[in-house]
Formats: structure tokens, C-alpha cells, sequence
């Protein structure tokens, strides 16, 4: 809401505004404390629409987001997965270079689901979501290469801030590198 009442104001202030879809896949590796065994990558989807507003060279950038995160746990004799969906909220600064641009700022998650899988087991995926805190904040560091006017391939790092456990025997945060292929809606909106 916030995003689209301040994309109108800056459209009727004449300040530049973009608007775009960023799909991707994030390869997570969250911390768990306290956990002896090995922490593997696990991989889901990660990507949304944005707003892109601002000049030149320093623009703000507002998304929402769809992210599929967690960690694969495995402590020699048992292995299971933790996998968590989120709405994701940034708002980024963003610093655009020739043909590159660096993009930094705040993140709050809200939580869809929360399963958890164990290897060898007939249950299945257990909801786990009572498990977990309803919203998190994280901090987004990355950039962004243009291709085309149009296309940009990006690479992004999410830190978690926050312990998203509500259980009092461990901790748990985010953290995942996502890769993304941006597509900018400019074109088909001239159209229109």
C-alpha cells in the first residue's frame, strides 16, 4: 500500500518511476544454534514486483516478495529440513553506475508456512509454523547488471537480524544469497 501511494506522489511530482518483476532462486543456509552436525544449503524460490523510484543515479526501490528459505540439518545419523515461505517487505537505497547498480536497506518477513521434513521418516513434511516468530527483519546487500533496457541479472545477500525461533532451546536466523533475472515493465506500460 505504502509502495503504490508513494509511487502516485512521486508520478504526480514528476520524479521518475519504474515498475518491474525480479523471479529467482535463494540458496539458504540459516543459523541454527545450538547445533553440533552440518548445516547444508537448501534451495527455493525467491522473487517479486518492485517499484523503482528516483533519479539518475540514486534511486529507492520498494518490493514484495515471495521467498522460500531454510537450512538442511544433518547430525550423521539423522537428517531433516526446515523450510520456511515468507511475504518479504524491502526498501532499498539504490546506487545506479554505468550499466551496474548497488542496492542496500531494511527487510521485514512475514511467515506463510513453516514445514519440516526428516529423511527415512513416512510422516511426511510436519507443520512446524507455531514454531516460529510470524515476522522477522532482515538486511539486503546486492546489485544489479543490466543486460538490456529491459533485462538485469541480480545477485543478492539477506541477512537475518532477528531470531525467528519462538521455541526457548535454539535459534534460528535467516540468511541466503538469491540470484534473480529482472525483467522492467516500462515498455509494455508505454504500450498500453
Amino acid at each position: 500500500m505504502i509502495i503504490i501511494c508513494f509511487s502516485i506522489f512521486t508520478k504526480a511530482q514528476t520524479v521518475p518511476v519504474h515498475f518491474g518483476i525480479d523471479p529467482g532462486v535463494a540458496l539458504s543456509k540459516a543459523s541454527y544454534k545450538p547445533f553440533s552436525g552440518d548445516r547444508r544449503v537448501w534451495a527455493g524460490f525467491d522473487g517479486g514486483a518492485l517499484v523503482e523510484i528516483g533519479g539518475k543515479i540514486l534511486r529507492f526501490q520498494g518490493e514484495v516478495n515471495l521467498s522460500m528459505n531454510g537450512v538442511e540439518l544433518n547430525t550423521g545419523t539423522s537428517e531433516w529440513t526446515i523450510k520456511n515461505s515468507y511475504v518479504n517487505v524491502p526498501v532499498l537505497a539504490k546506487l545506479k553506475l554505468k550499466g551496474i547498480s548497488f542496492l542496500t536497506g531494511p527487510q521485514m518477513d512475514f511467515l506463510l508456512s513453516a514445514k519440516s521434513d526428516t529423511s527415512g521418516s513416512n510422516s511426511g513434511s510436519v507443520d512446524v509454523k507455531d514454531q516460529f516468530k510470524s515476522s522477522g527483519f532482515e538486511w539486503v546487500f546486492g546489485s544489479e547488471i543490466r543486460i538490456t533496457k529491459e533485462f538485469f541479472l541480480g545477485i543478492r545477500y539477506t541477512l537475518g537480524l532477528t531470531n525467528i525461533s519462538e521455541r526457548l532451546n535454539f535459534e534460528m536466523k535467516n540468511r541466503y544469497v538469491s540470484f534473480r533475472i529482472g525483467y522492467m515493465l516500462d515498455k509494455l506500460m508505454k504500450k498500453k
